[in-house]
Formats: C-alpha cells, structure tokens, sequence
C-alpha cells in the first residue's frame, strides 16, 4: 500500500472509536438515504464507505435490495461490516479499490518530484476520463461520504499546495468525483454527495456555537477562506448548477443545511448536495 493510501487508513483506525460521538451524523446521513430510497428504488451505493460510522447499515439493508460499500481501506470495510453485525447479509457487497485510480502514480510523484511536467500531465490526463469502476453499476441512489475532502488531500500531500499546478490537480480530482458520482447512478436515479469542509483543527470554536448562530458562523470561516481545498459548498454547488459541464445531466439539484460531525478529539461541518439525474428517454 502507497504511503498516501496508508495515511487514509490510519485515519480509519483512529476513528473507529467514535460511533456513539458520530450518532446524529450517522442518524442525519441515514435519513436523507433512507428517503431516497422511497423514492428511487433498490440498489445503493456509498464512495468512500469506510468504517461506516456514519452509516447505520441494519437499517439500509431493510430499505435497499443491495448495499455496495466502496474504499480503498478493505480493513475499515470488514471492521464496518462485523461491528454492524450484517457481515452475513448477502445483500451488501464490499468493493476494494481507488476511485480516483491515480493514487499510485501521485505516491510515486511525492516520491520524486523531479519527475516534472510530464507525470503531472499524464495524471491530468487520467483524471480528465471518466473512471470506469467494476462494481456492478448502475446504481438507484448513490452516495459519495466525506471522501472528496480526502481525495483531494492526496494532492496536498503529493504535490504540496505551492505547487504551480496544484489548484489544476485539485480541481480535476473534484471533477472526476461528480462524474464517477453521476457515472453509476442509473437515469431517473438519486445522487447525495457529502463533504466536510472545515474542522475544529482551525476552527477551535466550531463545537460551541450555539445551533441558531451555526449557519452564520459558517459563513464567516468561509468568507475568511476557513475551509478544506476545494471542498467550499458553494463550488460543490457549482459543479451541477448553471453552465458546467455536468448540469445538464441533473435536475433537483439542492444543497442541504450544513451540520456538525463530531469525530471525537475533532468536529467537523458538513455540506450536502442532493439531487436527481435526468431521465433522457
């Protein structure tokens, strides 16, 4: 496993302790699925699953005919799976793999650096198609949990954020993510893309501000440029709204109310996109 791989696990292992802490995160993101399963069908896939801490899959399962949970951490997978007591459900299937499908190629690049402008163009290259992934798709719903944050924290680290192409790499891995997003979820199908986007690390606040003043709060760390790279909700937003690439495939676009995700020693806030893609026929 590469080192940037090992960095995700790690994070993995350190949160698996919080399930009780995480509960009205995990109750929130159920709910959203669970509705969205009234409305549009049978077959459920989360990117970036995890531990599932903030999934309560006994209850999915009684909802969805399938359950595809997808990470690169197959660890953090079959944690998920025991600790919810639904390793023996047929109906959920666990999938190994690297959505970006670069992560190798940006381990070796933080490796050697002086593999220049030819590596950085061959990467942008691979994030610039669609990633065709082996899951059994398409799916009725399809949901991304805080993994983009993640995804994008692989540029951090392999590239640094002085870099002069950073911002490129970031912005092509955020793009590549809402077309894989879009790419499994069958027409007429639900998506719900979930990113944190600032922390208690920079925000020593966050977990004491009272609910009624959290929205205003938000508004203030995002005007300071408080926020993770590239996961700001108004360019999460902006990858399905308007003249972008990817908005004449969806409808229903809506962006939730912002919550906390206590993560334990860490908080988080949260946004939520929701939306629906289009039926072409």
């Amino acid at each position: 496993m590469n080192e940037l791989f090992e960095e995700e696990v790690r994070f993995n292992q350190a949160s698996r302790p919080n399930w009780e802490e995480g509960a009205a995160h995990r109750n929130l993101i159920t709910g959203y699925l669970i509705d969205l399963a009234e409305s549009s069908g049978g077959r459920l896939c989360v990117l970036g699953a995890g531990n599932c801490n903030d999934l309560d899959l006994q209850k999915l399962s009684q909802v969805y005919s399938e359950i595809h949970l997808v990470d690169l951490d197959e660890t953090a997978l079959k944690y998920a799976v025991d600790f919810q007591a639904v390793s023996e459900d047929p109906s959920i299937h666990l999938h190994v793999l690297d959505l970006t499908g670069v992560g190798d190629r940006l381990a070796a690049f933080k490796k050697d650096r002086d593999q220049g402008e030819e590596e950085l163009q061959q990467i942008l290259a691979l994030l610039s198609e669609s990633r065709e992934l082996d899951i059994s798709g398409p799916f009725d719903v399809v949901c991304s949990t805080c993994i983009l944050s993640q995804l994008i924290l692989q540029v951090v680290h392999a590239a640094g954020e002085s870099h002069p192409r950073f911002e490129e790499l970031m912005v092509a891995v955020r793009e590549q993510h809402f077309r894989t997003v879009l790419d499994l979820t069958v027409e007429g199908g639900a998506g719900l893309v979930i990113s944190d986007f600032v922390s208690s690390e920079s925000a020593a606040d966050l977990k004491d501000v009272p609910d009624f003043q959290f929205t205003q709060y938000l508004s203030q760390l995002l005007s300071s440029r408080n926020f993770f790279h590239g996961v700001h909700p108004g360019l999460l937003y902006a990858q399905l709204k308007g003249k972008a690439p990817l908005a004449k495939l969806v409808e229903d676009v809506e962006m939730l109310p912002p919550w906390r995700w206590d993560l334990g020693p860490r908080q988080y806030a949260v946004a939520a996109l929701r939306f629906r893609r289009c039926a072409t026929g």
